[in-house]
Parts: structure tokens; C-alpha cells; sequence
């Protein structure tokens, strides 16, 4: 099972992203955070955290972790997670792979988007169900807890 994400991050910037045409928004991203003043910094994780959870409960424990994690760490993650793409790999998975994605108007992009992106991100994969749980930001665990034990319990009974 695959969690909101894609198997190239940078997608979701650039539609046509390619490890060669994200790594230089990388490099910049990696320096932007690791400049960043301590103010600077709590700034950014509420400012991220606001658009990762749509439950506003949840936010706190979140920002918290993040203020708690090495920058250094987190800058150089984040760096890797924007230039590895995983398309080659999808073709040799051989297991059935779940997708759940998350869609939510509040960011202002249409529902086709969303779907065509994730449809075509996994489209070298053999054995693929995509399952968008609405209503939710990226942590849908956190937004929409039934719906997505929902998708987990489904997938357990196959």
C-alpha cells in the first residue's frame, strides 16, 4: 500500500518533472532549509504542517515532530525524496499495489487533475487500484481515520 504519494515527489510541482529537471529545485530546496533562521524554521513547519493536515487537532504533535528532527537530516530527505524516481521500479513489482491518494477542494486544483496525475504517475504498474479518499490533505490517516482504516481493512482481505 502506497500512502499519498508518487513515485517521483516532484510531480507534484511539475506535471513532466524528471529526476534531472527536479534535482536543481532540490539543491535550492535542501539550501533554503538548512538557511533558514530558528524563527524561520517554526514558521515554515506551521506554515507546511497547515497544508499537510487538514485537522487542525493533529497540527500541534506534528509541527513538534518536525521542530524535533535534525534539519540537516530532513534537508538531505527531502533533497533525495525530489530526485528518485521509482517509474523503473513499478514495472518489476509483481504484487498488487494500492493506492491511496487524497483530494480536497481547498486547494484549488480540479478533481481530473488529481486523478489523471496519480493514474499516470502508476501507469507502468502491472497490478494497480487507486483509491482517492476526499476531504482530506496529505495525512489522511489523521483527516479521514474510518475512511482510510476503511482502504486498509480492504486491502488486508485480499
Amino acid at each position: 500500500m502506497i500512502v499519498d504519494a508518487l513515485p517521483l515527489y516532484t510531480l507534484t510541482i511539475d506535471p513532466a518533472a524528471t529526476s534531472e529537471t527536479a534535482t536543481p529545485h532540490a539543491n535550492a530546496m535542501r539550501d533554503w532549509r538548512l538557511s533558514q533562521s530558528p524563527e524561520q524554521v517554526v514558521e515554515f513547519q506551521h506554515t507546511s504542517i497547515a497544508h499537510l493536515a487538514k485537522t487542525e487537532a493533529a497540527r500541534p504533535a506534528l509541527v513538534a515532530a518536525g521542530l524535533n528532527s535534525d534539519r540537516k537530516t530532513v534537508a538531505d530527505a527531502v533533497y533525495e525524496l525530489m530526485i528518485t524516481d521509482l517509474h523503473p521500479e513499478l514495472g518489476r513489482i509483481s504484487a498488487p499495489i494500492e493506492v491511496v491518494y487524497t483530494y480536497d477542494p481547498l486547494f484549488g486544483v480540479p478533481e481530473a487533475s488529481v486523478d489523471t496525475l496519480s493514474r499516470q504517475a502508476y501507469a507502468s504498474a502491472t497490478d494497480i487500484h487507486l483509491t482517492r479518499i476526499d476531504d482530506s490533505f496529505h495525512f489522511v490517516m489523521l483527516d479521514q481515520p474510518e475512511r482510510f482504516a476503511r482502504a486498509v481493512a480492504l486491502l488486508l482481505k485480499e
